[in-house]
């Protein structure tokens, strides 16, 4: 089961990104559809006013999605919650993947409570060691 706010989230920072649009009732991101479990998501932003749907395009029927001022605030306070809820974790537990609410992921490894990083988790280091 999925965190409501978080496919919130999700979809209002693929509108505010931008490339976002609809044609027969699929929602395409830069040309691709989106996820089926943000399709209701993206109805409901709709539904409540966060999200506008543009004039459609005459031939493909392909309508533009931008979000309203109300989107822009939710959008903002939803962003804020994601970067609270990422927390550094204890240092035993090594190397961790983390994901930005710019959708950006970065790696952290964390040296262990001595502070110094284990040689051997370093092939290179451990073949100098033992004369390589």
């Amino acid at each position: 089961m999925s965190d409501p706010s978080l496919d919130e989230w999700m979809a209002l920072r693929r509108v505010h990104d931008g490339g976002v649009a609809k044609s027969a009732g699929v929602y395409f991101d830069h040309g691709c559809p989106t996820p089926g479990h943000l399709t209701g998501v993206f109805d409901r932003l709709v539904w409540a006013g966060l999200v506008r749907v543009a004039d459609g395009d005459l031939l493909w029927e392909l309508r533009g999605l931008s979000l309203t001022d109300t989107g822009q605030a939710r959008y903002a306070v939803l962003g804020e919650r994601q970067r609270e809820s990422v927390q550094a974790p204890p240092a035993e537990h090594g190397t961790t993947i983390t994901e930005s609410p710019a959708g950006r992921r970065s790696s952290t490894t964390l040296a262990p409570p001595g502070g110094q990083p284990d040689p051997r988790s370093n092939p290179a280091q451990r073949e100098g060691q033992h004369g390589g």
